[in-house]
Order: structure tokens, then C-alpha cells, then sequence
């Protein structure tokens, strides 16, 4: 192994209400927590300010019960409201109420955003969510939006950032670069390293937008520091990021054939909605668990001869 690498991508969880129950069940198959700042607060928007009240008000029950988690596990940031893409300034005021949740918990090990739109303003709500996750076009003007923004959060916060791929419904036409290539010229700039969501993938897959393979194909591995598994469902005609079901088959396939390549892979994290998790059951779950011990352990059986291969 080179140093300074790690020797094996830990498996953890997207931390969600129903969390404290399966790490009470299988304590011993979490190494990891990613934890979604925005979930541990109430925004109650720049009004609540102008009027000389507070605009964050924190859940500190909830953010002690996570608190109790950490010890011996590693903590990242996962975020999705301060809409990196949107052309809009950066939420300054977000990013300080992120860079406190990190405090708080002693630090995130890193912090990951997603490449999409939330954050859809009007003169009423300037910090209204769309809801889902809006695609945008993968052109230069993107890029240098973006660079400054990336560099900001990495300084404010003091750790690395990451950016998620995004779930897509329909492709977007005539853009400059594919989404692989944008995320590798960003990871070139030095502005962050990629989130790979590889459930994310199928999505835009069964919704005709990319295809999985020529993706992996064209994106640089030595970006990914983080990979997220989930399953998914139908719904209206497409199919769905709802993290409803375990990981599919064939993204468990992307993962045994791709993940060994990635050499800075630092966590391989399990995606589920807490709404279906009496659904999932606690076995299953733990199962998943252990399956995602045996791909960490592929991924660091793997890694010595993909390093000396690699230079």
C-alpha cells in the first residue's frame, strides 16, 4: 500500500432516525456514520433573523444521540441545502450552521454535497427545497461556478469535500462535458474528490440516461474517497433513488468489478429510509452489513496489485 492510503474503505451508514436500533443489533458491522446536517436543525429563514430572532434553531436530543454513536467510528457530513449548482450566492449563513453541527460532533472527517439543484428561491422563500435533486448542464460556465464555491466550503469547514453523482430522470442535451468528465476536471482542479453513488447509476440507467459501464469507464478512480449503496422502486413510470430496498444485484456487480480500483476509497456507506425500515427487518439489514464487509475486504485484497499497477 502506498502510504498515506487507506488500507481498507471502512462500511458504515447514512445515519437516519431507525439507526440507533440496528447499531444496537449489530454494533460490531459499523465502522461508520454519515451524518446529514440538515436534518439536525429547523431553518426558520432570514425573516426569523431580520425580526432578531435566531435562524437555526438545533435538535440537541437528536445531535447527542448521535454523539453517543461515534466512539470508535468515523463521522462525515452529507448535505444537500446549500444547492452548490443553483447560480445563486453561497447560503454563507448554511455553511456556518453546517461548520457547527461539525463542532459539535468533534469534526467531519469530510463533507459530501450533491451535484443538483435544491434550492429553487422566490421572493417569498428564499430558502425553499424543490424537493428532488434538479439536473443542470455540464458546461464550463458550471464549472467556474462551482470551483469557488467547492474551495469555500473546503476552507470553512477544514476537511476534504466530495460530490455525489445525482440521480437522474432524463438526459440533458448538448453539454460540454459528460458527468464523469466534469467530476474528473473538478477532482483535477483540486476543488474535491467524488462520491460515488452507485445505486445512483442504476437510476439514471432504467431512466434511459447514461449507461453505467461507460461511465465507470470514463470516470477517474483515484477520485472516489466514498461510495453509497441503496435500492430502489418504481414509481410513476420511473424508477426511483428512494432507498426503499437493499442494493440490486447489479450494483453490487459495479461495485465487486469498479471499488478495487479506487485507491483513496475511504467508506463504503449504506443508504435506507428510515419510513421502510420495519420493512427491511434488522436481519436483512445486518446482512447487507456483512455483505459490504466482504466487498471492503475484496476492495483490500485487490488494492496491492491495482497500486503497483498503477505506478
Amino acid at each position: 500500500m502506498i502510504a498515506g492510503l487507506p488500507q481498507r474503505p471502512r462500511v458504515g451508514l447514512l445515519y437516519n432516525p431507525s439507526t440507533p436500533a440496528l447499531l444496537a443489533h449489530a454494533p460490531d458491522l459499523v465502522e461508520h456514520l454519515s451524518a446529514m446536517p440538515d436534518r439536525f436543525w429547523f431553518d426558520f429563514g432570514h425573516e426569523s433573523q431580520a425580526v432578531g430572532g435566531p435562524r437555526f434553531r438545533y435538535l440537541r436530543p437528536a445531535l447527542a444521540e448521535l454523539a453517543r454513536a461515534l466512539p470508535s467510528r468515523s463521522l462525515a457530513g452529507h448535505g444537500l441545502g446549500l444547492s452548490l449548482p443553483s447560480a445563486m450566492p453561497l447560503d454563507e449563513g448554511m455553511l456556518a450552521a453546517v461548520a457547527a453541527v461539525s463542532e459539535e460532533l468533534g469534526g467531519f472527517a469530510w463533507y459530501s454535497e450533491h451535484l443538483s439543484v435544491f434550492a429553487t428561491p422566490s421572493a417569498r422563500v428564499l430558502n425553499a427545497q424543490a424537493g428532488l435533486g434538479l439536473p443542470l448542464a455540464y458546461e464550463q460556465a458550471q464549472l467556474e461556478l462551482l470551483l469557488p464555491k467547492l474551495r469555500r466550503l473546503t476552507q470553512r469547514l477544514g476537511c476534504r469535500v466530495l460530490l455525489e453523482n445525482p440521480a437522474q430522470f432524463m438526459p440533458v442535451p448538448d453539454m460540454d462535458y459528460s458527468e464523469s468528465e466534469f467530476l474528473n476536471l473538478l477532482h483535477q482542479q483540486g476543488a474535491c474528490g467524488i462520491l460515488l453513488d452507485l445505486h445512483n447509476l442504476l437510476v439514471c440507467a432504467r431512466n434511459g440516461v447514461a449507461d453505467p459501464r461507460d461511465y465507470l469507464d470514463a470516470l477517474d478512480p483515484e477520485a472516489v474517497e466514498e461510495v453509497h449503496l441503496a435500492g430502489g422502486d418504481e414509481f410513476g413510470g420511473f424508477y426511483m433513488d428512494s432507498h426503499a430496498s437493499l442494493t440490486p444485484p447489479e450494483v453490487w456487480d459495479w461495485a465487486y468489478d469498479f471499488l478495487p480500483r479506487c485507491r483513496r476509497l475511504r467508506a463504503i456507506t449504506l443508504e435506507y429510509q428510515e419510513s421502510f425500515f420495519e420493512l427491511l427487518g434488522l436481519p436483512a439489514l445486518s446482512r447487507e452489513l456483512e455483505r459490504m464487509h466482504a466487498l471492503a475486504e475484496h476492495c483490500a485484497q485487490r488494492a496491492p496489485h491495482e497500486v503497483s499497477h498503477a505506478g
